[in-house]
C-alpha cells in the first residue's frame, strides 16, 4: 500500500477549514461538493454532481452527490463512499466525515496514477448521510445497472488520535447483511499487507442483534439493502477512550485538534489494501450465509 500520511491529512484540513458548517442544504455544502468535483477532476477522474432536493419538515433541502469514476478494463466496478455532509451540531466535522473524504481523495490519487486497472473504480462523496444515508441510497437508485458494482465500502469516523484498529459495519438499511467473504477479505488483505492495525469481525452476538433490528448508521446500509456486497469502515475505540468518544459524537469538539495523521494513514492503508485485493480477484462469490 502506498497511501501518503501527510497528503491525506492536508486534504482533510482543506475540507474542514474551508467548508465548516457544510451540513445538508447549506451553502458550504454546495461549495464543498464543487471543490471536491474539481479536486477529483484534476486527478484525472470523470466527475459529475448529482443535484436533487428533499422536503424536510415542509422545507426544501437541496442535496449534492459528487460521483467520480476511474475506468478500468471492465465496466464492473468497485465502489468507495464517504459523506461530505456533517451533523448540524458540529462546526468542522473533522472526523465525521472529513476523515473519510480525505482518504477518498488520496485513494483516487493513488489509483489514478496507475495503469491497467482490471476493474473500474467509483469514488462517491455523498450528501445527507446524517439524514439517513439518503445520498448513498440515491446513488444506487440512479445507477443504470447496479449489478455492475462488484463490491463497495464506506469510510466514516477514522482519524482521531486514540483510534487503534478498524471495525466493520455490515447491517443493511432495514434488510440484508454484508457477506462473510467481503469481511474476511478485508481482514486478510490488511494482514497480508503487514498493516499494524487489527481488523475486527463482528462478534456472533452482535451479528444476531444487528439482523434482529437492521437499522444502519453508515453509508453501506443502502448498498447492502440493495443486495450489493458492501461493508462500512469505522475505527475501533479503546475502552479507556469510550466516554470521550461518546461526548465528541456530533459535537462541536469534532475538530482537527483531535485528529492524527498517523491514525488516518493506518485507516487509509487498510482501505487501499482491500481495493488492491479486490482488483486482483478473477471471480467473486455470489452467495453467503447470513452469519459470519
Amino acid at each position: 500500500p502506498a497511501l501518503l500520511r501527510g497528503a491525506c491529512f492536508r486534504d482533510r484540513e482543506r475540507v474542514v477549514t474551508r467548508f465548516p458548517n457544510r451540513y445538508s442544504g447549506q451553502e458550504n455544502n454546495r461549495l464543498a461538493a464543487e471543490w471536491l468535483r474539481d479536486r477529483f477532476t484534476a486527478l484525472g477522474l470523470g466527475c459529475t454532481i448529482d443535484r436533487w432536493e428533499i422536503i424536510n419538515y415542509s422545507r426544501p433541502v437541496p442535496l449534492n452527490n459528487v460521483a467520480c469514476r476511474l475506468p478500468g478494463e471492465s465496466q464492473k466496478e468497485i465502489l468507495v463512499i464517504a459523506h461530505l455532509d456533517q451533523a448540524p451540531t458540529t462546526v468542522q466535522g473533522a472526523d465525521n466525515d472529513g476523515s473519510g473524504i480525505a482518504i477518498l481523495l488520496q485513494l483516487a490519487e493513488i489509483f489514478a496514477a496507475e495503469q491497467n486497472r482490471p476493474y473500474s473504480l467509483a469514488f462517491v462523496a455523498t450528501d445527507a448521510e446524517e439524514y439517513g444515508m439518503i445520498g448513498s441510497g440515491r446513488y444506487i437508485e440512479t445507477q443504470a445497472d447496479s449489478s455492475n458494482i462488484l463490491a463497495g465500502f464506506s469510510l466514516d469516523n477514522i482519524g482521531r488520535t486514540y483510534y487503534d484498529g478498524m471495525n466493520m459495519e455490515l447491517v443493511g438499511q432495514y434488510r440484508n447483511y454484508g457477506p462473510i467473504w467481503l469481511a474476511l477479505t478485508m481482514r486478510e488483505a490488511a494482514r497480508a499487507a503487514g498493516i499494524p492495525w487489527k481488523v475486527n469481525l463482528r462478534a456472533p452476538f452482535d451479528q444476531v442483534t444487528d439482523q434482529a433490528a437492521p437499522i444502519s448508521f453508515m453509508d453501506q446500509g443502502p448498498l447492502v439493502a440493495a443486495g450489493i456486497p458492501a461493508l462500512g469502515f469505522t475505527a475501533h475505540v479503546p475502552a479507556r477512550d469510550i466516554d470521550v468518544n461518546y461526548h465528541l459524537w456530533h459535537d462541536p469538539g469534532d475538530t482537527l485538534e483531535r485528529q492524527s495523521a498517523a491514525t488516518l494513514q493506518q485507516a487509509g492503508l487498510i482501505a487501499e489494501a482491500l481495493i488492491r485485493q479486490l482488483m486482483s480477484m478473477k471471480s467473486f462469490p455470489q452467495e453467503s450465509g447470513p452469519y459470519l
